[in-house]
């Protein structure tokens, strides 16, 4: 009897114990979050009334103005509001942003079908309120439409206005929604500076623009390249796609392509009388694109066109890249040539990808000649090619590598004409097809 009764009147083992504290841990964990959440809406509600009181602000401020005030600074409509500013209310800030645009209203035809010829109907008016709170960026926007009074829609540019058209896509020629678009002209006046964004066709158009020439156009997108329009200079003075011209009653259009950017590794390794896994120092060379942005004195003029420096190892990277077809070359300054490569030049970089180049480098020498074998219906390259070079007296004959390619250094090139060099290739051309 009295060990059954010791057995009855045992304590809480530590298993119970651990369990008891766990379970209580979860339950002021949910406590702690529904409680953290109710903080965060109530912030959230407490912004989110401040700028909708900053919102209707500005908006009862565009409205007690006459219509033809009714304008941004460096905005077409122009006016005196400022198109972005930093505000603040009961201790939180806003970032207030404001938009006043022509709108063509569909009602009496749009474009060059408008029936009064008039495409400046009226003006849309966006003011947007932003902050930052707990999972990101959050907004208030208002929006109006403004109509001008009985006989204020007759010319309501004051002065010979166009249209400006801006199409965005990618590289597949898709339309680009929400990509920025930044246009200035400084020879306007006043003088005009708006960052707008395309609609869900890719679309910005600015109604109204004062007829001009030297409308600097700017487009991009986070984590895209750049397009954009130049103006001429004495390096470019044939830029292409130049500054745009607005004429009076008329449409200007332009597209620009931008996609997400790319990046080029480069390594390079030692050829020792052939491809080994030595890797090179530092050294020189330049990394050049195929598109063009104009003609110059000196010819063209490349969109991207660089000259780096490979680190101790042998190797770079040269991120943020446009998608493009570009060419390494080593200048034999540098004191190299390259005798063969993984990546035969040039090479295609597709929008967002990662590209790795690996060339093998030699001694430079005065007369060096480096062949790719490609065939000439496909225009792939052929390894183990047979490679014949020969001159009078002379005549050497070899396999090109896996990757096509063939280099000969220290050649006496003097002692073959170009017309005998051309011949040699013509034939090899067609020993290979």
């Amino acid at each position: 009897m009295r060990r059954r009764r010791l057995r009855s009147e045992s304590g809480v083992t530590l298993i119970d114990t651990l369990v008891g504290i766990g379970l209580m841990m979860i339950v002021f964990a949910g406590i702690a979050a529904t409680f953290e959440l109710a903080l965060d809406i109530m912030a959230n509600n407490k912004a989110r009334a401040g700028a909708i009181a900053l919102a209707d602000e500005r908006m009862e401020y565009i409205h007690s103005l006459s219509y033809a005030a009714i304008g941004t600074v460096g905005g077409v409509p122009s006016g005196t509001i400022a198109p972005s500013e930093s505000v603040s209310l009961n201790g939180i800030h806003y970032t207030r942003r404001t938009i006043v645009a022509y709108e063509d209203d569909p009602k009496d035809g749009t474009g060059a079908a408008d029936a009064n010829g008039i495409v400046e109907d009226y003006k849309a008016v966006k003011v947007d309120l932003a902050w930052s709170a707990r999972g990101g960026t959050r907004h208030v926007t208002l929006v109006s439409r403004i109509s001008p009074s009985a006989g204020l829609e007759t010319n309501p540019c004051g002065s010979p206005c166009g249209t400006l058209t801006i199409h965005v896509v990618n590289a597949a020629g898709a339309a680009l929604p929400s990509a920025s678009v930044a246009i200035t002209n400084a020879g306007t006046s006043p003088t005009i500076s708006i960052n707008t964004f395309t609609n869900a066709s890719g679309t910005a158009s600015v109604i109204g623009a004062p007829a001009a020439t030297n409308y600097h156009v700017s487009v991009t997108e986070a984590g895209y390249s750049t397009a954009q329009t130049y103006p001429a200079t004495s390096q470019n003075t044939n830029p292409n796609p130049g500054n745009l011209t607005v004429s009076a009653n008329q449409t200007t259009s332009a597209t620009f392509a931008i996609d997400a950017l790319g990046q080029k590794s480069i390594q390079l390794l030692a050829w020792i009388g052939g491809q080994s896994t030595t890797t090179m120092g530092v050294v020189s060379l330049s990394l050049q694109g195929a598109k063009t942005i104009g003609t110059g004195p000196s010819g063209l003029v490349y969109k991207y066109s660089s000259t780096l420096a490979s680190g101790a190892n042998g190797s770079l990277s040269v991120p943020g890249l446009e998608w493009d077809t570009y060419t390494i070359a080593v200048p034999a300054s540098s004191g190299y040539d390259i005798a063969s490569a993984c990546s035969p030049q040039p090479e295609a970089l597709a929008p967002g990808a990662s590209q790795t180049s690996t060339l093998y480098l030699a001694a430079h020498t005065a007369n060096s000649l480096l062949v790719d074998v490609r065939s000439s219906a496909s225009g792939s390259l052929l390894p183990n090619a047979f490679v014949l070079i020969s001159r009078s007296g002379f005549s050497t004959g070899t396999s090109t590598d896996p990757w096509g390619s063939r280099f000969s250094p220290a050649l006496c090139l003097r002692q073959i004409t170009p017309f005998q060099l051309a011949q040699r290739v013509m034939q090899l051309a067609r020993r290979t097809t």
